[in-house]
């Protein structure tokens, strides 16, 4: 697909993006833009921030950022190359610098397969679980419809199977996966001041590939957990043992599902 070729949508703030997923596009503006929710928690960005944006799907939280800290330099990582191209051209409209990574992260470099859902990227995994992806994707979509406020929403009511098996229908990629710590090494990177994970059940994976060296160079994190076997608690423990003080919390949207998202704040410089 040429640049010229791809999906294009004006967001409600004026700008204009390529997308995958009409719907998902909405919701993604909704929980980045207005909801603003990688900064909650205490989380702030310095005005040279060093964002590392992993899960970054379409990139619509390397736009945020560059919106508000033009002076920043993301690193944004997306290994599903559907996505990745659409990443690489709305991060040639970003307001900042921005280091494209077409590869995941993961507790050590290789490869694997991934499953990609054309019609609900966000689900998209290298643990995929059907059962999983669709009790997720019900969840979402009773919550939408219980909160109410978008047009047309009410027209899914008696739908949702049929909406279900649609948004689940994947296809099997192979990505290539490299470490934190090795991007760190490669790029020279000194500080990160923020550390942004949202990758759909390889968020231990994420972490584990970030060697002892590294740790002090994060100031900040926001993960979305999959809290499956006391994941929660296992990542908050492991943040604090590296000297973070930590919170969390479940947003509406995901009320009776199995996520949340973890707030990390380094406790000194």
């Amino acid at each position: 697909m040429s640049d010229s070729t791809l999906r294009r949508a004006t967001l409600p703030n004026g700008l204009t993006v390529a997308y995958q997923v009409k719907a998902e596009l909405r919701q993604f503006y909704e929980d980045i833009f207005e909801r603003q929710t990688y900064l909650r928690g205490g989380i702030t960005l310095p005005p040279d921030a060093v964002v590392f944006d992993v899960g970054a799907n379409i990139g619509l939280f390397t736009l945020f950022v560059g919106q508000i800290r033009p002076g920043s330099h993301v690193f944004a990582f997306e290994p599903a190359a559907p996505l990745a191209e659409i990443l690489a051209a709305n991060a040639a409209i970003a307001g900042c610098a921005v280091t494209l990574c077409p590869y995941g992260l993961g507790a050590r470099s290789g490869s694997s397969s991934f499953t990609f859902y054309p019609h609900s990227s966000g689900l998209s995994s290298f643990y995929p679980n059907p059962a999983e992806e669709a009790a997720a994707l019900r969840t979402l979509i009773a919550n939408q419809l219980e909160r109410g406020g978008r047009p047309g929403l009410e027209t899914l009511r008696g739908y949702e199977d049929e909406l279900v098996r649609e948004r689940l229908r994947g296809e099997i990629l192979s990505c290539a996966i490299r470490t934190l710590s090795e991007v760190v090494r490669e790029h020279a990177v000194a500080r990160i001041d923020l550390l942004k994970v949202d990758v759909e059940k390889s968020e231990a994976d994420v972490l584990h590939g970030i060697a002892p060296a590294d740790w002090p160079k994060i100031r900040q994190a926001v993960v979305e957990v999959h809290d499956v076997a006391g994941r929660l608690r296992s990542l908050e423990e492991l943040f604090v043992a590296q000297g973070f003080a930590v919170s969390s919390e479940q947003d509406d949207l995901y009320l009776g599902s199995d996520r949340y998202n973890l707030y990390a704040r380094r406790l000194s410089p």
